[in-house]
């Protein structure tokens, strides 16, 4: 048996002052596709915040303890394959960290972390 993946293939990184841009390809060998679903395997929304945390805590010096999230869309599904842009921007006044997904300029999910104090 093959051994499943839990992260996707980072293809380019770029830090900018306050944020960083991401290119990453979504292997359909992630376990994250086992029995999401079946048929039609999707990448679970959890599963997306979760990277733009990692990403921020390990390339922004950000150890985010997460107070809320707020404005989460999920607009498109991100399907086993993607090549995905992840913009994330840091407002050190708000305490807020914004994401956003995206394949082919096409927006899949955004929202953004608010962080504790």
């Amino acid at each position: 048996m093959t051994a499943l993946t839990t992260q996707p293939e980072e293809l380019s990184l770029r830090k900018r002052p306050f944020g960083l841009a991401v290119k990453v390809h979504v292997p359909a060998s992630l376990g994250w596709f086992h029995g999401h679903f079946p048929d039609h395997p999707i990448l679970p929304g959890v599963v997306q915040l979760a990277w733009a945390i990692e990403y921020a805590r390990n390339h922004l010096d950000l150890d985010p303890a997460i107070e809320r999230v707020v404005g989460l869309k999920f607009m498109r599904v991100v399907r086993p394959g993607a090549h995905l842009d992840l913009d994330l921007q840091w407002s050190p006044e708000e305490r807020s960290l914004r994401f956003q997904y995206s394949e082919r300029e096409l927006a899949c999910s955004s929202g953004r972390f608010v962080l504790a104090r």
